[in-house]
């Protein structure tokens, strides 16, 4: 049994003070765990099955948890350094003071997440689902591909744009969830074909 998994039979869910290096757990049901100050290093737990995850001041590593089963999460004081998350689904999930840097979130589910003081720095978003976010402060995006991501009924209002890409990205008819967010001058071709104007 790999030390993850024994970890999280002893403690009947419960994991706290560990580290864990190159584990696989790729396709498991691991059922309903918290980790509590734990480090994961080049773990892989990619497709995955977890009930209602929480990762409280946690770090993860090069870690694979693409197509991973962790919606409805808890997420607080943690981070995510260069870890593949390719179409995660974490929809309706709490993240609470947590970082992700250098993170593939591609096609990632987030939808109706509440985020407070949540950053993305230097990660792939394409065609993430970012729909009806609460926002309870401030996010933070600063060098992400933001490109065909969905943003339907989740107000931007005061979030910096300038440094990612928004082509194609996708939100409502009446463009509101971008009203009052901040977006350069070299973006304004990207936001002009989703208005269906052309610029002179």
């Amino acid at each position: 049994m790999s030390e993850l998994l024994e970890a999280i039979a002893q403690g009947d869910g419960d994991v706290r003070g560990c580290v864990f290096v190159g584990e696989d757990l790729s396709g498991e049901n691991l059922g309903h765990v918290e980790f509590e100050d734990c480090t994961f290093d080049g773990c892989v737990l990619a497709s995955a099955r977890m009930e209602r995850p929480s990762f409280e001041r946690c770090t993860l590593t090069g870690c694979d948890l693409g197509n991973i089963a962790g919606n409805t999460g808890f997420w607080r004081d943690s981070r995510a350094s260069e870890c593949r998350l390719v179409g995660a689904d974490l929809h309706k999930s709490v993240l609470v003071r947590t970082r992700f840097t250098g993170c593939n979130l591609s096609y990632v589910g987030l939808a109706e997440s509440k985020l407070e003081r949540v950053s993305f720095t230097n990660c792939n978003l394409r065609e993430a689902s970012l729909s009806q976010l609460r926002l309870r402060s401030r996010l933070l995006l600063e060098g992400c591909d933001l490109t065909r991501a969905e943003i339907f009924q989740t107000r931007l209002a005061g979030v910096d744009l300038t440094s990612c890409n928004i082509a194609g990205i996708r939100m409502s008819d009446t463009f509101r969830e971008l009203r009052d967010a901040t977006v350069g001058i070299d973006q304004l071709p990207d936001l002009a074909g989703l208005l269906g104007v052309k610029l002179r």
